[in-house]
This record gives structure tokens, C-alpha cells and sequence, in this order.
């Protein structure tokens, strides 16, 4: 009796560290083909160069120094839809290179530039300036980050958590979801577009 329920322990213990270990997702992102990814990969910015070069500290600035110097709220925010395309673009690159600490890295700047994206539009809301177009480009941009939000999830299942990757991974997912729903409030619909998250 002792033995069955310490086995009960021990399989409760074991998925419940699974789960854990792996990030188990709250959301299940819709297959992609390989097709579609290379769409996604195409239609999204361009990159130069991947974070792991020394040469990228230099785009990072020029992307600090552009970003400041549009004034409205409504450019910053397309700029930061741009800049979070290409922050997942880069960790989707380097986790088919298996560069897992990069990729970590990538991922969470993906999700604070999400943030930043946000914070622009309730400012520019609040200016009174039009953030209805701009709602829906960000729906159309983040039919293709679901792409490579899907691919990112399936390639890395054997990361675990190392270099906080499954952490970033889930934040990345959380900040996907509310930048869904911001838009969603712009334009009521927009999340219907992504119903695998209200599952």
C-alpha cells in the first residue's frame, strides 16, 4: 500500500516537473507548414546580421537612435511591431542554429518590445491619434509571429529551461496574447482571428 502510493507520488511529482521544465505552453499554437514559415520569414524585415556578431551591439543602436527620433506615438509603435518581428525572426534563426543562450535573449527582447508596442498605442489613444489601421497591421504581422512562435515551440522541446529559454518562451506567448487583446479593443474581432488563445 506504501509503495502504490508513493508511486501515485512520484507520477504526480514527475508530470507536474515536466510540465515545469519544458514551459508547458498555455497556448498551442497552430501548425505551420514549412511553407508557411518560409513566408513568414520572407514577408517580415529583412535581417542582416544575428545577434551572436559583434557587429549587431552597432544595429541596435541605429534602432534607438531611429525609434527616438519619430515623434508620434503611432510611428514608435509601428516601429516596435517591425522591431518585434525582427527580434522573433532572430530567435527563430538561432534556434535552428541551436544557439539557445541567443535565442533566450532574443525572445525577451521580443516580449518587452511587444510591451513597448502597447504603451505607444494607449499613449496615441490618448492624443486622440488614429490607431485603427494600425491595429490591423499588427493582426496581419502577428498571423506571422504565430508561424514562428509554432516553430520556435517545436524546435526547442529539448531546451528545457537552460539560459531561461522556456521562462522567455511563455512570457513571449503571454505578451503575444495581450497584444491580441489591445488590439482586439481597437477593433472588436481582431482576436477572432487567433482562437487557439480563448481555448
Amino acid at each position: 500500500m506504501i509503495s502504490v502510493c508513493f508511486c501515485v507520488l512520484l507520477l504526480v511529482f514527475a508530470s507536474t516537473s515536466i510540465g515545469f521544465v519544458f514551459g508547458a505552453n498555455d497556448y498551442l499554437f497552430p501548425k505551420a507548414t514549412a511553407g508557411e514559415i518560409n513566408e513568414a520569414v520572407e514577408k517580415l524585415t529583412p535581417l542582416r546580421i544575428l545577434p551572436s556578431n559583434p557587429l549587431h551591439f552597432f544595429i541596435s543602436v541605429k534602432e534607438n537612435i531611429t525609434r527616438f527620433f519619430n515623434a508620434s506615438s503611432v510611428k514608435r509603435a509601428e516601429f516596435d511591431l517591425t522591431l518585434s518581428g525582427k527580434r522573433l525572426k532572430e530567435a527563430y534563426l538561432l534556434t535552428e542554429k541551436n544557439d539557445v543562450a541567443n535565442a533566450s535573449k532574443a525572445l525577451f527582447k521580443y516580449s518587452r518590445r511587444l510591451e513597448k508596442l502597447r504603451e505607444q498605442m494607449e499613449k496615441a489613444k490618448i492624443q486622440n491619434q488614429v490607431v485603427l489601421e494600425l491595429s490591423e497591421k499588427i493582426a496581419d504581422d502577428m498571423a506571422m509571429h504565430e508561424r514562428f512562435l509554432y516553430a520556435i515551440s517545436q524546435k526547442s522541446e529539448g531546451y528545457q529551461n537552460s539560459y531561461n529559454f522556456a521562462d522567455n518562451f511563455q512570457k513571449a506567448e503571454n505578451e503575444f496574447k495581450d497584444t491580441v487583446l489591445a488590439i482586439d479593443n481597437v477593433k472588436p474581432g481582431l482576436k477572432d482571428r487567433f482562437p487557439y488563445l480563448w481555448d
